[in-house]
């Protein structure tokens, strides 16, 4: 998605005050992309971009690439319950091209009414809201594409984009339009989602749906009445010595209504509108609300968890003539230190310093009650008096007391509770009892009170050898080293791990407070598990390289010996030979798509049980984009491989034409000598020294360590060649290559999936990928 990563988050200090931090990707240099200098780097960002442009409209097809991804990651946010408040150009970073959202200080649950924002991105209704993150990627659309600024909206520039682009331009504007339509019931794109799927289909050539007004609708048939009217006036008799008029009366269009009331349960509550003003307690007043109104309450009463309500006035609600919100108020009501409390049972605690205690020894209700959900028969009830009160008292042992404090606790972990708070039974030893029979004097059986604490954390600092490993508690993942955590003295296990080194792990023996002075530090040791910060050599010798900070590239194409081991392990029947030599290091020819991917997956499920590799890394094909981010080409427009090859203008792996010497493996003079190619068939002046394929790695490898990019076999890579799916895609020159526009970096060739794919110029190489892996957020303290 389009938001920037956060490669670690930590605590420092500064002149004796602490403070947070967090350390994200590093974003394109604004003027050498990828080719960082730390001493000249500066962050190309879109409000970079947007200067440069001075004042002009971006392409459009940027615009539109840009915006789906920006409306991606706002996407993923918000189905997160996360808004990010600060849409704006400055906020907008590029990675390896990618547009990306950064500047996450102000992310925020959504609904928080805090005044955020830069002025002209922020709706009329207020930040805070996904609603309003959409209609600030409206106003940073509408500066990409007009190269004005958001304030003059919905002003258009003296000069549109011409020819083709004129068409997608008045597509996009119109989406704009939608996006930031001031009036919050008249817009018709309200989420990321759905700009993101306009984009995508802006991106696709596809028209937008038409979203019939229903104004206009009226508007239409009220003028085909009057065509209609007109078309019969030469046949009507009007007697024009009458002198009479008729007058036309039109009625006002009703716009229909519904009647909304507003309730709760319980009643009382507070409610607050969509901009969190307080309107008054419940029930509120019946009001009228049109057509496709959006309304936004939320319930504030003390002693019950806040609720947000959302609703649409729908022709349904109007056909009913009334629509009713009445939610129901979940309970919610933790211990507050120093206050009484009840808990779950309606047991009363009075608060002694900073925990609860109950006033009374626990009972035969609460007792019976455990009984029942629990099967358990212990305990005897003993009739006792108590502060003056005769009451049926529980008398058990300790281990029997503590399982019903935590079955109590249990019970009020989700209303009652916080997850920072537990339930204690304590034993009273002291108190003499005259009504006590001899079986429970025999057996040892005491009262018990209930107390509620806080947790008391301890508190330990764990650091590496290097830094940046995972930290895991009870198999929790809680963050990176070095780091500084409140933990539950319950916890027993410690992990560190680290991509490329050995686990470590140890078993943790906490007391209720404790402070580890020294920090726990572990120095990792390094194993043959993958890294994808650094060249990695893989179980069966292939080389690959960082291509991102996700994806690793092989240096060459697949050899003849590595296929010939998936073969071997899986049966797999074995590509035809070509009508040429080949040793072990030669690439593989003759192998379809389906048969590369069927490679991937071996070579992924083999490493996986190797431990090499983790299980969200898995061996494939690379796409269209990434194969020529291999090849360093500069970013391409077009959604689809045939939009970026036509017409191939970026140039050759080894830069201009012709060729020099060793630059790849081509139809040369050596290819004519052995009659591998007619003599009408070759590139005049090259000679590489092979006639048909040559062992990978023979050439010259890229600045990026990369060998044969150009040359050798044609290459598949996982995208088709268009939407109709009936094409793969080849990349890159093969042994046979004599011509400059085939052997250009851009060009792709398409090959028909119908047809037989295998040819003995078709190779493949594969790239290593870290896909994305959510981690589940703790809600203890940290």
């Amino acid at each position: 998605v389009g938001l920037v990563k956060i490669l670690h988050v930590g605590r420092g200090e500064a002149e004796g005050e602490a403070f947070y931090y967090y350390v994200m990707e590093l974003g394109d240099d604004i003027r050498t992309e990828r080719d960082i200098n730390p001493v000249e780097y500066e962050a190309r960002t879109l409000r970079s971009d947007m200067l440069r442009a001075e004042k002009t409209p971006l392409d459009v097809d940027f615009c539109i690439e840009a915006g789906r991804e920006l409306a991606d990651g706002l996407d993923h946010l918000h189905k997160h319950g996360l808004a990010h408040r600060d849409v704006k150009p400055a906020n907008v970073i590029f990675v390896e091209g990618k547009a990306k959202l950064a500047d996450i200080g102000l992310v925020a649950l959504r609904g928080q009414k805090t005044f955020v924002g830069t002025e002209g991105f922020v709706p009329p209704e207020g930040p805070g809201s996904t609603q309003a993150d959409v209609y600030s990627l409206g106003k940073v659309l509408y500066e990409m594409a007009t190269g004005k600024d958001r304030l003059e909206f919905p002003d258009l520039p003296e000069e549109l984009p011409q020819g083709k682009s004129l068409k997608c331009w008045r597509s996009l504007n119109e989406v704009i339009c939608d996006v930031c339509e001031p009036r919050v019931s008249k817009r018709k794109i309200t989420t990321a989602e759905q700009l993101a799927n306009e984009l995508k289909r802006l991106q696709l050539g596809r028209r937008r749906p038409i979203r019939v007004n229903r104004s206009l609708v009226f508007t239409v048939l009220a003028i085909a009445a009057v065509i209609g009217l007109i078309w019969q006036l030469p046949t009507m008799k009007i007697s024009l010595a009458d002198d009479a008029q008729s007058e036309v009366v039109t009625e006002p269009e009703v716009t229909p209504e519904v009647f909304v009331t507003v309730t709760s349960s319980p009643l009382g509550a507070a409610v607050q509108d969509a901009d969190g003003i307080y309107i008054a307690d419940t029930p509120l007043v019946p009001r009228k609300f049109p057509l496709d109104a959006e309304l936004v309450y939320t319930f504030h009463l003390e002693g019950f968890r806040e609720k947000t309500i959302t609703a649409t006035i729908t022709q349904e609600a109007i056909d009913e003539g009334v629509l009713i919100i009445a939610p129901q108020l979940d309970v919610y009501a933790p211990p507050v230190d120093g206050d009484p409390w009840e808990d779950v049972l309606g047991e009363r605690y009075k608060g002694v310093e900073d925990y609860h205690v109950s006033h009374y020894y626990v009972g035969k209700r609460a007792w019976n009650l455990f009984r029942k959900e629990t099967g358990k028969k212990f305990g005897e009830v003993v009739e006792t008096t108590e502060n003056g009160i005769l009451r049926y008292v529980i008398f058990c042992k300790e281990n029997e007391a503590k399982q019903f404090a935590d079955w109590l606790e249990d019970e009020s972990r989700e209303s009652y509770l916080t997850p920072h708070h537990e339930m204690e039974a304590r034993m009273d030893l002291t108190t003499t009892f005259r009504e006590l029979s001899e079986e429970v004097v025999r057996a040892g059986l005491r009262p018990f009170r209930m107390e509620v604490r806080r947790i008391p954390y301890a508190s330990i600092a764990i650091t590496s050898e290097p830094f940046g490993a995972d930290v895991y508690l009870d198999g929790q993942w809680r963050g990176v080293t070095p780091l500084e955590l409140r933990v539950n003295p319950d916890v027993s296990e410690l992990e560190i791990e680290r991509e490329g080194y050995r686990p470590e792990r140890r078993e943790l023996s906490l007391s209720n407070g404790e402070v580890w002075e020294k920090p726990m530090n572990f120095v990792l040791k390094q194993s043959g598990r993958v890294v994808f910060d650094r060249e990695w050599t893989n179980s069966i010798g292939m080389k690959l390289v960082p291509l991102t900070n996700n994806l690793l590239a092989s240096v060459w194409e697949t050899r003849v010996k590595d296929y010939e081991e998936y073969v071997k392990a899986t049966k797999t029947s074995r590509p035809r030979r070509p009508g040429f030599a080949q040793t072990e290091d030669h690439p593989v020819v003759y192998v379809s798509p389906d048969d590369a991917r069927g490679f991937c997956e071996w070579l992924t499920e083999v490493e996986q049980k190797k431990e090499l590799i983790k299980n969200n890394h898995r061996y494939r094909l690379p796409t269209d984009a990434e194969w020529s981010a291999m090849v360093e080409l500069p970013r391409e427009p077009g959604l689809w491989p045939f939009q970026r090859s036509e017409p191939p203008t970026s140039g050759y792996p080894w830069g201009e034409w012709p060729p020099e010497e060793g630059s790849g493996n081509y139809s040369d003079q050596t290819s004519v000598t052995q009659g591998a190619q007619p003599a009408t068939k070759l590139i005049e002046g090259y000679d590489d020294g092979f006639a048909y394929t040559a062992p990978v790695g023979s050439g010259i490898p890229n600045p990026l360590g990369i060998f044969d990019l150009g040359g050798n076999v044609h290459e598949w890579v996982e995208d088709w060649y268009s939407p109709q799916e009936a094409y793969n895609v080849a990349r890159g020159g093969g042994w046979n290559s004599y011509q400059p526009h085939n052997m250009n970096s851009s060009f792709r060739n398409p090959v028909s999936k119908d047809g037989d794919s295998r040819d003995d110029s078709y190779g493949f190489r594969v790239v290593l990928e870290k896909e994305d892996q959510s981690l589940e957020e703790e809600g203890e303290e940290r």
